[in-house]
């Protein structure tokens, strides 16, 4: 048993050598004007996303500004590419009002920064703190492990594409509250984040898959 593990290891590797985890990732050099990335949840259009993608090639960061099915933001995030891979530099949450529309901006602190690594061998994490309100201190934390390559249809076209399992988790030290679920995310080579199935601790699960890529003057003309 050992030795099948040892040569399914092995065969990842070669597959693997000759092209980098890097390609994997979202491609900066196709982002400098912003594109858009819907993710559409088929069973449930209301969880439908939208995450615009800016990169800038100069300070080697891309920035994350995601969007609900109402095209309400919720979340800005930037992130740096560097030799190793991805480091989180920032982190804010939005909060809406009742009629839906973005009233409070929650900055996340980050504590631990890998978003995403070039090497798969180990798991990795980033983590962040934000004070609320109402509930004080909150705490979030995302970790990540690699599973192995897979074959995926995006867009029409069927991709080579990395498979990882990561775990989420919300907490809430003063009312002893705890949020968890678990997600598999896929990363087409040339695309970035393709797919991502998500599963609950009370049994839901959600696929979202790219469905479209949006120009920013697109995008303009739907806000």
């Amino acid at each position: 048993m050992r030795y099948l593990k040892l040569i399914s290891i092995f065969i990842i590797i070669l597959t693997l050598s000759g092209c980098s985890i890097k390609d994997y990732y979202f491609p900066m050099s196709d982002l400098t004007k912003g594109k858009v990335y819907k993710y559409e949840c088929k069973s449930e259009p209301s969880k439908t996303e939208y995450w615009k993608l800016t990169s800038n090639l100069t300070e080697n960061t891309l920035i994350t500004e995601a969007f609900n099915s109402e095209f309400i933001q919720y979340e800005f995030f930037k992130e740096e590419l560097t030799k190793e891979g991805s480091k989180l530099l920032e982190f804010i949450s939005y909060r809406t009002n009742e009629n839906g529309q973005k009233e409070k901006e929650v900055i996340n602190k980050p504590i631990e920064l890998d978003v995403f690594k070039w090497e798969t061998d180990n798991p990795y994490r980033y983590s962040s703190e934000a004070t609320e309100e109402y509930y004080g201190k909150v705490m979030f934390e995302k970790r990540r492990e690699f599973i192995g390559e897979v074959k995926v249809n995006v867009l029409g076209k069927e991709y080579k594409a990395l498979k990882f399992k990561g775990f989420y988790k919300t907490e809430v030290p003063k009312t002893n509250q705890k949020y968890e679920y678990s997600q598999f995310s896929y990363y087409a080579k040339g695309l970035g984040l393709v797919k991502m199935e998500k599963e609950y601790s009370d049994g839901t699960k959600r696929t979202l898959e790219l469905t479209e890529i949006i120009s920013n003057s697109e995008w303009n003309k739907r806000q």
